[in-house]
């Protein structure tokens, strides 16, 4: 089951763990009132339409396989581990 990631309040940090950005209740990655990044479903895009990656399970991975960012709710704890 794919999660709304519009519809919700998120954390957004790299793979080293550093604050990135958040997102909240739409469909853009901000960092401050920036938008940084867009969400479509589970596809994770620049401002100007560039896939980045994909999104499965909070991790936003590159068409490479590359894991870029990890996703998680501000709402409950997440786990996640560097693999």
């Amino acid at each position: 089951m794919m999660i709304d990631y519009c519809k919700g309040q998120y954390t957004v940090r790299d793979m080293n763990g550093a604050l990135f950005g958040r997102i909240d209740e739409d469909e853009c990655v901000r960092s401050g009132s920036a938008p940084r990044f867009r969400i479509d479903g589970d596809e994770f895009y620049t401002l100007d339409g560039v896939l980045i990656g994909f999104i499965q399970s909070g991790i936003v991975t590159t068409p490479k396989g590359e894991r870029r960012y990890i996703i998680a709710s501000e709402y409950g704890k997440r786990s996640w581990h560097k693999k």
